[in-house]
Order: C-alpha cells, then sequence, then structure tokens
C-alpha cells in the first residue's frame, strides 16, 4: 500500500509493522534475533509488526538493526540555512502585546 497521506495514524502504523516484518524476514532475522540486536523485547517487536504503536526509541532501535536508519534522511531532509537568509529576515516575528483596556471599576461593599 502507498501512503498517499490522507490516511489515519492507525492505517499507517499497520503499514509501517508490514513494511519492518517484510524487511525482517528478507534480512532472515528472526524477531527473537531482531529483539537481542536491538535491546527491544520481542513481544514489542511483534506488536509493531501487527500494528501496535511503539515508542519512537525502541522504532530508531529497530530501524539500526534492519539497516533502514540512514532511509530517515529521505523523510527528513536536512535543511540548509544560509546565515544571510537569517540576516535578511531580521529578528522574525514578534508577538504584539495586548493592550489593557479592561476599565477596573472601583469595588465598595454593600452596606446593609
Amino acid at each position: 500500500m502507498k501512503i498517499q497521506g490522507f490516511e489515519t495514524n492507525d492505517i499507517i502504523i499497520k503499514e509501517i509493522g508490514r513494511r519492518l516484518k517484510a524487511r525482517r524476514i528478507a534480512l532472515d532475522i528472526t524477531q527473537k534475533e531482531l529483539a537481542i540486536e536491538s535491546g527491544v523485547s520481542q513481544r514489542t517487536i511483534s506488536g509493531l509488526e501487527n500494528g501496535e504503536n511503539i515508542s519512537l526509541d525502541n522504532l530508531l532501535s529497530i530501524l539500526r538493526v534492519l539497516r533502514l536508519l540512514p532511509e530517515i534522511n529521505l523523510l527528513f531532509p536536512e535543511i540548509k540555512v544560509n546565515p544571510f537568509d537569517v540576516l535578511k529576515l531580521g529578528h522574525g516575528k514578534k508577538r504584539a502585546s495586548s493592550k489593557n483596556t479592561k476599565k477596573v471599576s472601583s469595588w465598595e461593599w454593600k452596606k446593609k
């Protein structure tokens, strides 16, 4: 399945799990071996492959063992900022402070 961008998070997580399982099998690595090499429990790996949500830290450990970590560069390309462009922008936008337009009335105890 090609991810288009309109899918729910659950569908995308299941697809990521399916793809990582296919990669693990293609590398001829068992879940147990992946668990040992990545330091992630076999239960977590099984859960990921079945569409369960896992922590980013665990995902990165799994990607490292599956030799997919460098692919993060495709997902999040490095953006190089030219220092001169930063200077041209100035100090950036500043948040405008609100003026206190509410008038405070004096308050007194009512006498009975």
